[in-house]
């Protein structure tokens, strides 16, 4: 019996310490062989193991497994809710975006900032108005910067307004990560607040930014 099939028959131990290792290894091995039983374990009664499966899956990247952790988006463990989404971002199939969107309301920051950073990795515009409201609204810095990370990837013109708006939030994470989508979408409409965040923000990191994004505007 291969090394991926032990791991296989472990998904199935009595001990849920086991079966945790097991799909965590399994992930590592990156083996489409374990894709339909780490789907399975996606069901499993313990909390850590459908955590390490949905991670698991998302470093395999098969597209089988789409539908299965567009559900466990809705586990009732905020953790696995946390791991599905970045797992979905990385297989990187557009079925995702419905699902990830519909994560962005979730009631943890943590699966809200995951969710933004996954529909970044998938960078499609529809999720744009999504995602700005987050960049200037969402209650946690952390949600802000991720989706303010993710308007830079799609790089949707759409998006500057609500970035430049960003340009002033209070923490500096946002600010920064604003200041980089800016200039990476490249619209003239950044030029004026880039340019006094480059002058005048607190924050050395913030200042570079802006100036790299000044840069790439022609304006530098």
């Amino acid at each position: 019996m291969s090394i991926i099939e032990d791991h296989i028959r472990a998904l199935n131990d009595e001990s849920p310490r086991v079966r945790q290792v097991a799909a965590s290894a399994l992930g590592r091995m990156a083996d489409p062989r374990a894709v339909e039983p780490l789907i399975e374990a996606l069901g499993d009664e313990d909390v850590m193991v459908r955590q390490a499966a949905a991670s698991a899956l998302g470093s395999i990247g098969d597209s089988r497994a789409i539908e299965p952790l567009a559900e466990a988006l809705k586990d009732e463990d905020w953790g696995v809710r946390w791991q599905a989404a970045p797992a979905l971002g990385s297989i990187g199939d557009s079925r995702a975006i419905e699902p990830l969107t519909e994560a962005l309301k979730d009631e943890e920051g943590m699966v809200r900032r995951q969710a933004a950073w996954a529909l970044g990795r998938l960078s499609d515009s529809r999720t744009t108005e999504k995602l700005t409201d987050l960049a200037s609204k969402d209650e946690d810095r952390w949600v802000r910067e991720a989706a303010a990370e993710a308007l830079g990837r799609i790089g949707d013109p759409r998006a500057v307004d609500r970035l430049i708006k960003a340009l002033e939030d209070e923490h500096y994470g946002v600010r920064w990560r604003a200041a980089q989508a800016l200039g990476r979408i490249g619209d003239p409409r950044a030029v004026g607040s880039l340019t006094d965040r480059a002058r005048e923000d607190e924050s050395e990191a913030v200042r570079e930014v802006a100036a790299e994004a000044l840069e790439r505007l022609g304006a530098g």
